[in-house]
């Protein structure tokens, strides 16, 4: 199934994808996550890094019991504890299960899961967005959370690489033994746990079918800094492909599965797109379109 997006006798996504990008090709299948990982080697990832399904009834996934969503998880925890270098990082962005209008954060049933294998937490990062759904009976969610965990004490974290422009650039000291120097970073100040970039809806530049799609930009910030070029980044829940497509943007190796084969298929579709050099994604750094500017801000 190619959903149309390749000409008939073309050859297959995955064959071009591979013949263009040569040694930075992508390990993608359509397969169960945990029967996927068998086939990897252990300590062969520097990044893991997923949005797994909230057990919330999306057309991807069968909402189950709390406890039984929580002991699939443990599974999947597991297989990549294995699967982690010593100085790698995971990181699981998640949001709420809500049953009958009652929210459960999953971040904090999973932090048992990922202690119970000495994962350490270094950041409870906060996702912002602005857009979704409006509720009536509570205050409508504009946030979801990632948590980076890491394995060791000595870990991989690229500050430099993920700087952001500081908010007053030219401060300097004025007084004591630097006084008249700058007072910050001069490439920039550490981009804080608090981020803000657009989830993607329907006037998305990325915009796929699937209902819960990873911004690239939001893992091209993970890849950065805490990878090195070279290093293999994997998603236990692909999607449409977006933390492979962080990865190869920035010569990692990108390997991810992904049950739902229309969601598999478009990912080698998106991967095809970038060997092309025509894959669209937000810019890192392009400023949240603010109407109150001329042109949005951009």
């Amino acid at each position: 199934m190619t959903l149309g997006l390749f000409p008939p006798n073309s050859e297959m996504p995955e064959q071009q994808a591979k013949a263009r990008l040569k040694g930075t090709a992508p390990h993608m299948a359509c397969e169960d996550n945990l029967r996927f990982m068998e086939g990897l080697a252990d300590e062969s990832m520097k990044l893991i890094v997923t949005s797994p399904p909230y057990n919330i009834g999306k057309d991807y996934e069968k909402k189950a019991p709390l406890e039984a969503y929580v002991r699939q998880q443990e599974a999947v925890v597991e297989a990549c504890a294995r699967l982690l270098e010593p100085a790698g990082s995971i990181c699981w962005q998640t949001g709420n299960y809500v049953d009958q209008g009652e929210i459960v954060p999953l971040d904090v049933v999973l932090y048992p899961v990922f202690k119970s294998h000495g994962f350490k937490l270094r950041n409870r990062i906060v996702w912002h967005f602005e857009h979704g759904l409006h509720c009536s009976k509570r205050l409508s969610g504009r946030y979801e959370t990632i948590n980076w965990w890491t394995k060791s004490d000595t870990y991989t974290f690229n500050l430099d690489a993920v700087r952001v422009p500081s908010k007053y650039p030219n401060k300097r000291h004025f007084k004591g033994p630097n006084a008249g120097k700058l007072s910050g970073n001069p490439k920039g100040k550490n981009p804080g746990d608090v981020w803000i970039f657009p989830n993607v809806k329907s006037n998305h530049v990325e915009k796929t079918i699937h209902p819960c799609q990873f911004p690239v930009e939001l893992v091209e910030r993970l890849v950065l800094a805490l990878t090195d070029e070279g290093d293999c980044v994997f998603d236990p829940y692909m999607g449409v492909g977006s933390s492979v497509i962080a990865a190869l943007l920035h010569g990692r190796v990108g390997y991810g599965c992904d049950i739902e084969q229309a969601y598999v298929d478009i990912a080698w579709q998106r991967v095809q797109a970038l060997a092309h050099g025509t894959l669209r994604t937000r810019p890192m750094g392009k400023p949240v379109y603010d109407p109150t500017k001329p042109n949005g801000g951009h």
